[in-house]
């Protein structure tokens, strides 16, 4: 066995672990005992970014996503001639296409257009000549012209910057004498090797904290998981503050895993609870839902990712919007859901991060709170004009109050869409006119632009204080009573709730070897698809048959290791023995499709955080018609782990 890595700690973070807590306090030690020591932490969302920082004041403490360090860390390297040549080397082929402009394409002409206005000339000589430094542009697109890098193209170019100069990890490893990383499940496997190998052969301490049970994105594509092994694992938060020990105890059952097991907290008691968890099994899903709210008020209803629930809050065109975004269709990485009600979605959308910090300018300015304006602005500086925030002359103060004045007055009138609220603030002045328009460039936010701003502050309102949520909804989201609505949902994120309940009525599920299977079976589908050139779904009986040993023998292979596999048997089997019967496309594809084995793992999680959320009383609503094949063995698994079991 490969020796523990001993400065490098894995630490699992259950909810209601206290993560956040002890994080804190640790930062707040590490300062009064090393007076000299820098510490980093980086966190999944500005919002827990926020939250760890509060009342800790040192300027030795860096609080920020893993985006916010890489721009403020790697600004320093992002001017040297040497990044810039290494950008051009990637992204000259991009650039050269985009000032060709085969298609045509409309937002590319007037991009071009605006380019040569500002330099007179647009070719390759002057684009190049022009770029003098990288830079994040904080959202969803990469400016290629301007050198400024998208959300995940700064991902990309940092991890190809680091390995042409590795001299910038031993710069992070001589700065940062103790590291933290939150939410280590959904973290990006590249960022996890960097500080890793950045940290690894130092003196300092590197922490990854969170919970394999809670990763809801995919992010992390499995290829960490030799390390994570040998990581240190003595560091445990295995005490659950949240609920009660009943509840604590399902909990545990569900995970499956002793290594794992929480405690529960010694003031938390089951008498507290109004009754004990309970599955209650109908043939009326929502009538069911409203008899249980109505008697239990206060109640958090945990939905997957319906539309129905947009439109019972009013945002019903702002939804069927965002619903016709292509990438937020069901190849995308991120769901419509993700992106309406989750912090780290929507700070890389182009349109939503803009119109949720010009909400919060408007609210800071009738509040009075003119500081917070400027703060926003600063940390926020290519969408919003400097020169107009810059406040150096009493007219200069009074031509922005005039300004933000005449937002509001278009902020508080009815009937005022987004697009007009923006096309104001460009014609202000108060945002970056190339910003604009790359929003009113794209097609895609067509439809969104003529939504009235008036169901964005109804969103935003609701986020704030949900009484329905969605299982993609907030982390850490907690409610004294709550009913878990277990569904299954076939677009993005692709759910499969039968037939996770299914897989766990027969089997003795555990996350870590479910992983372990997923991701099995998830390399054996990308091996294929690199050797195709293509997605699984893109092949087509001709790429088929031109493939077809290489396709077969990786089929057989993986059948060979893995036929006496218990997920191997419930989820897959079935497809792999038609396939071997009547080797074709066809039956090669129901092989390959990677939810089969997904949408089980992603209901699995699901399911467990469902759980967790409760404070003291829990209920699950499960449809008969999805669980009709296997009703007594699922309602036996569930008075197995305690709970009751109630027909309607």
């Amino acid at each position: 066995m490969v020796d523990e890595v001993e400065n490098i700690y894995l630490v699992n973070a259950p909810a209601g672990s206290g993560k956040t807590t002890w994080i804190r306090k640790q930062v707040e030690k590490h300062l009064l005992e090393n007076d000299d020591d820098n510490i980093l932490c980086i966190t999944y969302t500005n919002r827990a970014a926020e939250e760890l920082g509060r009342d800790i004041k040192s300027n030795r403490v860096f609080f920020g996503t893993i985006h916010s360090f890489i721009s403020n860390y790697m600004g320093s390297f992002f001017g040297h001639k040497e990044i810039i040549d290494l950008y051009w080397e990637l992204y000259e082929e991009k650039i050269a296409q985009r000032i060709a402009n085969v298609e045509n394409k409309k937002h590319v002409s007037i991009s071009n257009e605006r380019y040569i206005e500002k330099y007179g000339v647009l070719d390759m000589e002057t684009v190049h000549s022009n770029l003098k430094k990288i830079s994040y542009g904080e959202t969803q697109f990469t400016s290629l012209y301007y050198g400024l890098l998208s959300h995940d193209d700064l991902l990309s170019f940092t991890k190809k910057a680091v390995e042409r100069y590795p001299v910038i990890l031993k710069k992070i490893r001589d700065k940062y004498q103790l590291v933290f990383i939150d939410e280590y499940q959904d973290t990006n496997a590249d960022i996890l090797k960097l500080f890793y190998s950045s940290m690894v052969s130092g003196k300092g301490k590197l922490y990854l904290l969170g919970d394999k049970m809670q990763q809801i994105y995919k992010n992390y594509d499995g290829s960490f998981e030799d390390t994570f092994n040998i990581l240190n694992k003595s560091t445990r938060l295995d005490v659950n503050y949240r609920t009660t020990p009943y509840i604590v105890n399902i909990l545990n059952a569900i995970y499956n895993d002793k290594s794992l097991q929480q405690y529960p907290y010694d003031k938390n008691l089951d008498s507290q609870m109004l009754f004990k968890p309970k599955v209650i099994f109908t043939n009326d899903r929502d009538k069911t839902v409203n008899i249980f709210t109505k008697k239990n008020k206060g109640t958090l209803v945990l939905y997957l990712t319906n539309k129905e629930r947009f439109y019972g809050i009013g945002v019903k065109k702002l939804y069927e919007s965002f619903n016709k975004i292509p990438k937020y269709q069901f190849t995308g990485k991120y769901s419509v859901v993700d992106v309406l009600t989750k912090e780290e979605v929507w700070n890389q959308d182009i349109l939503l991060s803009i119109i949720f910090l010009l909400i919060d300018i408007c609210d800071y300015y009738i509040n009075g709170k003119i500081g917070n304006i400027f703060k926003i602005t600063r940390n926020n500086e290519k969408i919003f004009n400097r020169k107009v925030f810059s406040i150096r002359f009493h007219a200069d103060k009074k031509a922005l109050h005039d300004k933000l004045d005449n937002l509001i007055a278009i902020y508080q009138e009815e009937g005022t869409t987004i697009g007009s609220f923006l096309k104001s603030c460009c014609d202000n002045r108060l945002i970056e006119e190339e910003y604009y328009g790359e929003i009113i460039e794209d097609d895609d936010y067509a439809s969104a632009l003529e939504v009235t701003l008036s169901e964005i502050l109804i969103l935003r309102n609701f986020l704030e204080n949900p009484y329905i949520s969605t299982q993609h909804g907030v982390k850490g989201e907690s409610h004294d009573t709550v009913l878990f609505v277990a569904e299954n949902n076939s677009k993005i994120p692709i759910v499969n709730m039968s037939k996770f309940f299914d897989l766990w009525s027969k089997v003795n599920v555990v996350l870590r070897d479910f992983d372990n299977f997923y991701y099995a079976y998830l390399k054996m589908i990308k091996s294929i698809e690199k050797k195709c050139g293509m997605k699984i779904s893109k092949i087509n009986s001709n790429d088929y048959r031109k493939n077809e040993t290489f396709i077969s023998e990786k089929i057989s292979k993986f059948n060979e290791i893995y036929y006496d596999n218990d997920y191997y048997i419930v989820l897959l089997k079935d497809k792999f023995d038609k396939y071997f019967v009547k080797k074709n496309n066809k039956s090669a594809q129901e092989c390959l499709k990677e939810n089969a084995v997904y949408g089980a793992l992603v209901a699995y999680r699901l399911f467990y955080v469902g759980c967790s959320r409760a404070r003291k009383n829990l209920a699950i609503v499960i449809n008969n018609a999805d669980v009709v094949a296997f009703e007594e063995r699922l309602k036996n698994k569930f008075k197995d782990i305690g709970f009751e079991i109630e027909e309607i």
